[in-house]
């Protein structure tokens, strides 16, 4: 409706009618504030939308464009590494070799950002080593910082220190703030990487350098996707994606990350996880289990098993389990398609199985165990930091004969395979 002032009035009507007294009741409601409201809303959500879309769509052509110049980088250094180098180009060929290899997993990780944001990023949440992923953080680093002639430190304990973080993920946000640290300090700088408790029950790591330092108006913007802070208008390069994707990761792993910088003088950024005990601390044999079988069976009559596991930790830990279990015998495998390529050829009495594998996720690895008709009926137990009712009913739903949750209850562990090996009693084949 429109007032004698001309304003606009936005009006709901309500009407009753009154059969008895043939009485027509109306009442207008003034909405307009609601009305404003409602177009406000409607209006930020389609330009959010269209933010969304111009991101993926920016995503996407990076993540192309990233590809093209790696397939010359990664193509042409085999090709170098199949022609005899000596043993100093050898070690510089691997490092192009293993950091255009990460890179590229780095690539199809472009789109984590957008997964992160509508919660279908997966994470295999565990305990991991913090003092070895940085040693294989820093040493991946090494190069670029020799290059331009900057000092990488790196202080960690001696004791070994265990967070619960997904391995690659914890990783990748390393790298990310190693990078910078690197790209932003000047020639003949340094940059420190620590490592010490922080609160109860957290552990921090902390990366600092000696560059120019960011302005306290601007570290409120560090962590916006696509904001250089400037940083696009000289010879640095990047995306601006970095630190966004990194912040994500530490929320999704349950972890924090923060920064303090001082103009002038240099930046330092950290990022805290919740501390764990080593998997192999968690390793008691029950009453039971010690006294489980009197029988000493010989090697003939051992039984395989496969473990399909890229975890250092958990590896080790299942391989001392076995050790006290002498009619098991294990072969490993830290990527799905060897997992595959070993299950097919040794047909082993048992696998076990983890979900988050580097190359190929564990319920695919799974579903080719069943479709194959060598190793459709080995008895497989998936291993997995997922708890969740659902993610376990899908797997037993797809033909997983048992399924355990990490940290591993070892009698619970001992017990399955019990259960599982009774299926599978035959000799091994090869």
């Amino acid at each position: 409706y429109v007032r004698k002032d001309g304003s606009v009035v936005h009006v709901l009507w309500s009407a009753s009618w009154l059969e008895k007294d043939k009485i027509f009741f109306c009442v207008a409601h003034d909405v307009t504030d609601r009305q404003r409201t409602e177009e406000t809303l409607r209006q930020a959500k389609e330009e959010a939308d269209r933010a969304n879309q111009a991101k993926s769509e920016f995503l996407s052509r990076m993540s192309h464009e990233l590809r093209t110049p790696l397939n010359a980088i990664l193509g042409f250094g085999q090709l170098l590494e199949r022609q005899n180098p000596t043993q100093v180009q050898r070690n510089r060929i691997a490092y192009i070799l293993n950091a255009g290899r990460h890179l590229l997993g780095l690539i199809n990780e472009v789109l984590d950002i957008s997964r992160i944001e509508t919660g279908r990023m997966q994470l295999s949440v565990e305990p991991v080593c913090v003092n070895d992923a940085l040693s294989e953080a820093v040493d991946l680093m090494r190069p670029l910082a020799s290059e331009r002639s900057i000092e990488l430190l790196l202080a960690t304990d001696q004791e070994k220190t265990y967070v619960l973080a997904d391995r690659q993920r914890l990783k990748q946000v390393l790298l990310n703030l190693l990078t910078n640290a690197i790209k932003y300090t000047p020639k003949g700088g340094r940059v420190a990487v620590s490592s010490a408790a922080a609160d109860v029950g957290r552990h921090r790591v902390v990366v600092s350098d000696t560059g120019p330092g960011i302005p306290t108006e601007k570290l409120s913007r560090l962590f916006t996707p696509f904001d250089r802070l400037g940083a696009e208008q000289s010879d640095v390069q990047g995306t601006g994606l970095g630190l966004a994707v990194s912040q994500r990761l530490m929320h999704t792993m349950g972890g924090s990350i923060g920064v303090s910088s001082d103009v002038g003088h240099g930046s330092t950024f950290w990022v805290e996880f919740s501390k764990t005990n080593s998997p192999l601390v968690r390793r008691v044999k029950s009453e039971n289990a010690s006294v489980r079988t009197t029988e000493t069976p010989t090697s003939g009559n051992k039984r395989t098993i496969l473990y399909i596991e890229d975890n250092l930790s958990n590896l080790t830990l299942v391989q001392q389990i076995l050790d006290d279990q002498p009619e098991f015998e294990l072969m490993t495998a830290m990527q799905g398609a060897i997992g595959l390529e070993l299950a097919r050829q040794h047909v082993p009495h048992m696998i076990l199985l983890d979900l988050h594998l580097p190359d190929i996720q564990g319920w695919e690895v799974l579903a080719q165990l069943r479709a194959d008709e060598k190793t459709r009926s080995i008895p497989t137990i998936v291993i997995s930091a997922d708890a969740t009712a659902r993610q376990i009913k899908r797997l037993m739903e797809a033909g997983a004969n048992d399924y355990l949750t990490k940290p591993l209850d070892v009698d619970r562990f001992v017990e399955a395979l019990d259960r599982n090996g009774k299926a599978s009693c035959r000799p091994v084949t090869s």
